[in-house]
């Protein structure tokens, strides 16, 4: 998902995992497939007045799965850059330096120094815990409220440009199971599997959602659960 362009869901692929490779994956996991990309037809029953008609599709069988793990690339700093960190650190109080900072965040839009230091404590997030079979999240979330034309959409599109990994969609077309994870038949065996929403694939990222008042009661209260716990029951 992190290559993906800016702002728009990454594209997907079929992938068939046989034998000693089924459920060694979980939605949200990054790894790399070696497999065959191979073709093949499924018959469709003809509608009335029509022939048989075949269609081709395309699926990767794999062959072997490499876990990468979740961890988002790092930008590199080089040793000018911590020197200019440290000496920022030590020039400005703990106050100062965040509004400093958030000055920053979308510099075109003038005003709205709370909620650019908001967003800005957002994208750094916290630290997360684990108390036992507690878990204490670090992140946070930022929900803005305020009248139309009011740089609620600009702010969202400024944080889609400089997050490592950002999904962007809309609470008007969104389903409560297409922002988490739906439960589908697969053609080839009729097994159920899982299909990943928009949160599972920008786990540890930033997931921004516009027109949040225009989603129905039920598919916000499906989105409680990843926004609270950082989890998704099925």
């Amino acid at each position: 998902p992190e290559s993906a362009p800016v702002g728009q869901l990454p594209r997907s692929v079929d992938v068939r995992l046989e034998d000693d490779l089924v459920d060694t994956l979980k939605p949200g996991d990054r790894v790399r497939i070696c497999g065959v990309y191979q073709a093949y037809t499924s018959k469709t029953a003809p509608a009335k007045g029509e022939d048989q008609s075949i269609r081709f599709q395309t699926v990767l069988v794999a062959n072997n799965v490499i876990h990468l793990g979740k961890k988002l690339k790092e930008p590199t700093l080089t040793a000018k850059d911590r020197a200019n960190i440290a000496k920022l650190a030590k020039q400005k109080k703990p106050d100062a330096l965040l509004g400093f900072l958030a000055e920053g965040i979308a510099p075109a839009i003038f005003g709205l120094e709370r909620e650019k230091q908001a967003i800005l404590l957002m994208l750094l997030g916290g630290e997360e815990k684990k108390l036992g079979n507690t878990r204490i999240r670090g992140d946070m979330n930022v929900l803005l409220v305020g009248e139309p034309s009011t740089a609620k959409s600009q702010l969202l599109r400024f944080v889609l440009n400089i997050a490592p990994l950002a999904l962007s969609t809309t609470g008007r077309g969104s389903s409560g199971v297409g922002l988490t994870a739906a439960v589908t038949v697969d053609k080839d065996s009729n097994e159920r599997t899982l299909s990943a929403g928009a949160m599972v694939l920008g786990d540890r990222g930033v997931v921004c959602i516009d027109e949040f008042d225009k989603m129905s009661d039920m598919d916000r209260v499906a989105m409680h659960e990843a926004m609270e716990q950082g989890s998704v029951t099925i």
